[in-house]
């Protein structure tokens, strides 16, 4: 089979191989990937940032669907031809004080699918015993009437589900401002809406004008170019001189965290999703003064997934106009490279097309 293989940590150190078919053993289960969506992580990796995570040579690609065709003889809670998606969790130590308390993403041992071990930029995908005996909640069935690539990008909705409900815990009525209209961002920005947000306000910066485009069509209260207008002015002016009870940093840079102090009230509530290597330059001061809340989001838990499988199921998630392009693995390098400019927002690779 082909498969997408980052065989070094440094820049452009990938490439389409023709690797072997997995093979399982009694306690596993084997995938075959109907659609894998390309995470700005992975373009991270790509070119060569955040290379710690990687373990390689390993096959690429952490957001997938799948039906499963092939069990291990000692599987019990799943069948051959059911349809799944994974939250990417492929290994974890299950005696850390995160997998004894369920919060298993947060084992400092994880490997991750796409990452850690070998991912779903390839026909077929395994999932271990280990992770299957330790956390059966790491594969998911599929809910019927949504498609594999829809499914491919549920994991970040998840990730925005988590960073919005379970952290900044958004209440109806609130206001919120959501910076970087990126795939994470604009999830922040339905989840938002879903949770009852009575406005929200989404920043891009130059070459994001389809992504704030998109972000209006799926019910952002105001967009804002910052290369062309001021944030934080144009934040108090949308709200009438009031500042927003959350800011979501869905962006990075940290020029964000320093608007975000400024627009958000006091005892408000900072989300930072995004990374940077770059270093903030600013008095933590600011945070004592607000009594505000700045906190550092990962992923996402076993209630996020089911939350979302819940909005899945009752339409109230838009996948589809998320999806700027479905394409075939072998034109890996396009999909990347348009990600990369910011002239798609999501791209689904299908590894079952030439």
């Amino acid at each position: 089979m082909k498969g997408l293989i980052m065989f070094g940590r440094k820049a452009g150190m990938v490439e389409l191989r023709e690797v072997p078919r997995p093979s399982i053993k009694e306690d596993e289960v084997l995938i075959q990937v109907q659609a894998a969506g390309i995470c700005g992580t992975d373009i991270d990796f790509y070119l060569g940032k955040n290379a710690h995570l990687l373990n390689p040579p390993v096959i690429l690609g952490h957001e997938f669907s799948g039906r499963i065709v092939e069990i291990g003889s000692k599987i019990k809670y799943w069948q051959e031809g059911e349809r799944v998606v994974s939250d990417n969790t492929g290994w974890i130590c299950g005696h850390c004080l995160y997998c004894l308390t369920g919060r298993y993403t947060l084992c400092e041992s994880r490997k991750g699918i796409g990452y850690g071990i070998d991912g779903a930029f390839a026909e077929y995908v395994k999932i271990g015993g280990d992770v299957l005996k330790q956390f059966p909640g790491c594969l998911i069935k599929l809910p019927e009437g949504i498609s594999f690539e829809e499914a491919a990008i549920m994991e970040p909705a998840c990730n925005s589900y988590k960073a919005v409900v379970q952290e900044a815990h958004v209440q109806p009525g609130e206001k919120v401002a959501i910076f970087g209209p990126g795939p994470i961002g604009l999830f922040c920005l339905q989840i938002a809406k879903i949770a009852g947000a009575a406005r929200i306000i989404v920043i891009g910066i130059k070459g994001d004008e389809q992504r704030l485009k998109l972000a209006k069509e799926l019910g952002a209260t105001r967009v804002v170019n910052g290369d062309e207008e001021d944030p934080v002015e144009e934040i108090l002016s949308a709200n009438n001189g009031k500042k927003v009870d959350v800011v979501i940093d869905a962006a990075g840079p940290p020029v964000v965290i320093k608007q975000a102090v400024e627009i958000v009230r006091r005892e408000g509530r900072i989300i930072k999703i995004a990374w940077s290597s770059q270093a903030l330059d600013m008095s933590l001061d600011l945070l004592v003064a607000g009594a505000l809340t700045l906190r550092g989001h990962w992923g996402y838990d076993y209630l996020s997934w089911l939350r979302v499988l819940n909005l899945t199921r009752e339409k109230r998630i838009d996948y589809k106009s998320m999806i700027s392009e479905v394409l075939p693995l072998s034109k890996w390098e396009q999909a990347f490279q348009k990600i990369k400019e910011r002239r798609a927002v999501k791209i689904v690779l299908n590894p079952g097309e030439d």
